[in-house]
């Protein structure tokens, strides 16, 4: 089938349907293309290396002659080759600088209704999906409103973080990188998850933290003063703001995969690392998207932007929250699970440990 040469104006790709690309490879990397983007046909990899390139203005060395091979699986090797195959493909540059201003809602009108973006809902299916799980995880509950104890605290935490991973393991970002990647987002991402999900959780609470086991961690608890000082930060700089913001769900889930996909995350294999920024940009479009455009508070002065600003308590927060779960395994105070000593304190295995399966790639 032969594609259209007009870009969109939002996505700078074919407007036919993805279906219509089953057979046709991506023209810098021999990938699956989805659509012509830029002025050549080419995956969404690529697509999203190119666009990065010309907006950041990046500059590019080859280190070997400018004779690398550029295929699927070396494609992140050399930036400058691939960049100069991307020219030679028909790639244009004014394509992408003239994106920024043509931005427009993907929503659109079928049978008389609105439509999410598509990338929004799959996001939204594995939230529900997780929660159909929750039943399976969360075996043990307490009496609701119950001031928490440390060990509930704990087993929150424990519950909290093994939905995150089954979260992950349904997004198809997660699942086409390598497992030394996987292992690396679930671990950078595991205290903010726990933050983050607390947080949201908490939206219609003012002086508590409402925890998953129906448990509620107060500003003043004199129990638990360390959890209680990270309590009081997550209602005040988390919770207090995404109430102010009237943060709808669909926005919490997009924020959450958003900091997930996190391309600095310690120990990414260079493989990876081009999918996992890619993940991010196309997460963080549809985000501003929605915002913009669909929100019911969409002229909500800086939205978009205050929103994005939760980001940077949260990550301080649960800088806070390691450091509080090193001490309750120090002192004993608490209940360290293999999953949690795995994903919040991996440089705390003990030497045994090491010898067994591990709790998020199951190998040895």
């Amino acid at each position: 089938m032969t594609p259209v040469d007009k870009e969109e104006p939002a996505t700078s790709s074919t407007s036919q349907s993805p279906n219509s690309f089953e057979n046709v490879f991506c023209a810098i990397c021999g990938d699956k293309a989805t659509g012509k983007h830029y002025g050549a046909l080419s995956c969404d990899g690529c697509k999203g290396f190119f666009r990065r390139t010309i907006r950041k203005h990046h500059s590019y060395v080859c280190r070997f002659g400018e004779k690398c091979q550029v295929d699927k699986a070396k494609r992140n090797s050399c930036r400058k080759c691939r960049f100069d195959v991307c020219i030679r493909k028909g790639m244009k540059r004014d394509a992408v600088q003239t994106e920024r201003d043509r931005i427009r809602p993907l929503n659109v009108f079928l049978n008389g209704k609105l439509t999410e973006d598509p990338l929004l809902e799959t996001l939204q299916r594995a939230e529900q999906a997780t929660r159909g799980l929750r039943t399976t995880v969360i075996t043990k509950t307490s009496e609701a409103r119950k001031q928490a104890t440390t060990v509930d605290v704990t087993d929150s935490m424990n519950q909290q973080l093994r939905l995150m991973v089954e979260w992950a393991k349904m997004l198809e970002g997660f699942i086409r990188v390598d497992c030394i990647t996987q292992a690396a987002l679930l671990r950078h991402f595991s205290a903010q998850h726990l933050v983050m999900c607390a947080a949201f959780r908490s939206i219609h609470l003012s002086d508590a933290v409402w925890l998953t086991n129906e448990t509620c961690l107060h500003k003043d608890s004199p129990k638990i003063p360390d959890m209680n000082r990270v309590a009081e930060r997550i209602i005040d700089q988390v919770t207090t703001p995404m109430r102010q913001l009237h943060m709808s769900e669909i926005e919490y889930i997009a924020l959450k995969a958003i900091t997930f996909f996190d391309p600095l995350a310690k120990g990414i294999s260079s493989e990876s690392h081009g999918d996992v920024e890619d993940m991010r940009q196309k997460i963080l479009e549809a985000f501003e998207r929605h915002v913009r455009f669909s929100s019911p508070h969409k002229d909500m002065p800086l939205r978009f932007a205050n929103l994005l600003l939760l980001l940077p308590p949260m990550l301080a927060i649960s800088r806070d929250l390691v450091e509080d779960v090193q001490l309750a395994k120090l002192f004993g105070l608490a209940s360290i699970d293999d999953l949690m000593l795995e994903l919040m304190l991996p440089n705390e295995k003990s030497v045994g440990s090491d010898k067994g399966e591990s709790p998020l790639t199951g190998q040895q």
